[in-house]
Formats: C-alpha cells, sequence, structure tokens
C-alpha cells in the first residue's frame, strides 16, 4: 500500500465526521493532504466509493476487537470478553465507532455495497450468537436473542453516546466503571443470577 493511500482514508474519516457525505471533496480531501485530486482518484474511483471504503475499515478494526473475544474458555467469558471489546473499540477508535453508529443520517442516497453489508451485518450476529450461547448455558434469561441483544447494544451504545457526546464530566476510568456497572444492572433484569452454575448473582 502506497504511503499516500495509507494517509487518504484517516483525513477522509476526518471530513466526512465534520461535514458529511456533502462535504466529502475529493478536491478538498486532495488540499488537506497537499496532493492533487489526480493523485486521490488514482485510488479512489469517486467519494462513494471513498466512504465505501472508510466504512469498510471501520468495520474490519471493529472485527479486530471483537473476533479474538472468541478464545474466551466459555460462554459467559467470551460474552464479558466482548463487552468489554465494544467499550475498548468505541473508546480507542472513537472516529470510526461515529462513522458506524452515530453517523447514520449522514451516509447519504444508495444502499452500501452487499459485502459491506454483510460485514456489518456479522458484527450484529456475533452479538446474537453471544446471547444465544448465554441463554442455552442459563446465564441468560430464555427469549428471543435478537431482543435480548437489542437491549444489550442499546444500553451500551446509549452509554458511549453520551461518553463520547461529551454529555458528563466523567473522565476515562470513571466512565468505564460506570459502564461496566450500569449494564451489571441490566444483566441483573435479563439475567438467571446464575454464574458458571454456582447461583451466584451477576456482578
Amino acid at each position: 500500500m502506497s504511503d499516500l493511500r495509507e494517509k487518504i482514508l484517516p483525513c477522509a474519516t476526518d471530513l466526512y465526521l465534520e461535514h458529511g457525505l456533502k462535504g466529502l471533496s475529493m478536491r478538498i480531501l486532495a488540499e488537506r493532504l497537499g496532493v492533487s485530486a489526480t493523485a486521490i482518484y488514482r485510488h479512489y474511483r469517486n467519494k462513494e466509493d471513498l466512504l465505501h471504503n472508510i466504512i469498510g475499515e471501520a468495520i474490519k478494526i471493529f472485527g479486530s476487537y471483537l473476533f479474538p473475544t472468541l478464545s474466551g474458555a466459555n460462554a459467559i467469558e467470551r460474552f464479558h470478553l466482548s463487552e468489554k471489546a465494544y467499550l475498548d473499540f468505541a473508546l480507542e477508535q472513537s472516529k470510526y465507532y461515529e462513522v458506524l453508529f452515530l453517523s447514520a443520517e449522514q451516509l447519504g442516497e444508495g444502499e452500501q455495497p452487499v459485502e459491506l453489508q454483510q460485514k456489518s451485518q456479522a458484527t450484529f450476529q456475533f452479538l446474537i450468537d453471544r446471547v444465544q450461547e448465554c441463554i442455552e448455558c442459563k446465564y441468560l434469561q430464555k427469549g428471543d436473542p435478537f431482543e435480548i441483544a437489542m437491549t444489550i447494544w442499546a444500553h451500551s451504545h446509549g452509554l458511549i453516546a453520551i461518553y463520547l457526546g461529551k454529555k458528563t464530566p466523567l473522565e476515562e476510568a470513571a466512565f468505564r466503571e460506570l459502564f461496566f456497572a450500569s449494564n451489571r444492572r441490566i444483566l441483573n433484569g435479563i439475567g438467571t443470577g446464575i454464574e458458571n452454575g454456582n447461583g451466584t448473582e451477576v456482578k
């Protein structure tokens, strides 16, 4: 990969988040990078192609946080590792988190390529799968895995949106504590109160 191509996506991401799809101009992007617009077109056909690559990069990085959690020893450990991975991605890769979860109104007209849609759906299916296996091991109450996953995701996403939107004075360490404590409250509502089969309340 050329040095220029490596610089284009981060710069384009900033431009997109600042001004939306309408402001994602190849000309302005080229000016920021100190190159000609022609140089940008050597790597990307148009701004829609560029945006799809921004989203694709965000999904790839998100996956790099999520999928290693499958190494957890059991369903419960995988579930909690996934929870931490989601938070780590949001705080460590906040621009890409915003691309995926906080800027949907800026995506412009037309559907994303099928491959991109499938990759995006795979990350949510990952959460559904974690919920399903936690239901099977009786860590979570019986129910529709999709609905439960949506409940968990909506709660986690809401907390992160508040933090990234600077709607709370909490520093990162304090927010992390709040995030996990708040999620435990949710789990105590939808959980069975059984952890590792010994009847321990979810902590």
